[in-house]
């Protein structure tokens, strides 16, 4: 009996590390193709915490993908999930604070805009932010959220291509959030 015990401990310790593991394993971002040039990272053990659960998060990055891009699907509840449901439906306000010198030695030199996404089936917006001064490419984002009950799913994509962006969140918002 011991000796049959110690054989199948071996076999458990495998499925129990198997099982343990399962959360490491990421998800893919729905509306991606799956693997090449996409890659997908195991976000719920690197950044879960009670403020955000990451549901996805993929990238593909140029060469084989251009232009690059990220895409991420997040769940916030409580006080982060009204905040943000907020500024999904006002970025302005996003933009106003990420114009606010406060709390900063150096003055903001980026150039920010956001509009409202328009006859979109859920609250969202796009950003673009650049120096002032031309010195870099700008770099532009977008977000989407569904509200269920005390829950906010969002979808935020960025990347180099204006265009790109919009499309690819409004491709991932519909297999994500259902629009």
């Amino acid at each position: 009996m011991p000796f049959r015990l110690l054989c199948s401990l071996p076999f458990i310790l495998a499925l129990a590390l198997t099982v343990a593991s399962c959360g490491y394993i990421p998800r893919q971002v729905a509306g991606l193709p799956a693997g090449t040039p996409w890659d997908a990272l195991p976000l719920r053990k690197w950044l879960a915490e009670d403020r955000a659960e990451p549901v996805a998060l993929a990238f593909c990055v140029p060469p084989e993908c251009s232009p690059g891009l990220t895409v991420g699907v997040i769940r916030l509840t409580g006080k982060d999930a009204d905040i943000t449901d907020a500024l999904l439906k006002d970025p302005e306000r996003l933009a106003r604070a990420l114009r606010s010198p406060v709390g900063r030695q150096k003055p903001v030199r980026t150039r920010i805009t956001v509009e409202c996404l328009k006859d979109a089936p859920y609250p969202g917006f796009t950003i673009d932010l650049a120096p002032a001064d031309g010195s870099k490419r700008p770099a532009y984002g977008a977000a989407m959220g569904k509200r269920e009950g005390e829950a906010l799913s969002v979808v935020l994509v960025i990347g180099e291509v204006q265009d790109v962006v919009r499309e690819t969140l409004r491709e991932v918002a519909a297999r994500e959030l259902g629009s």
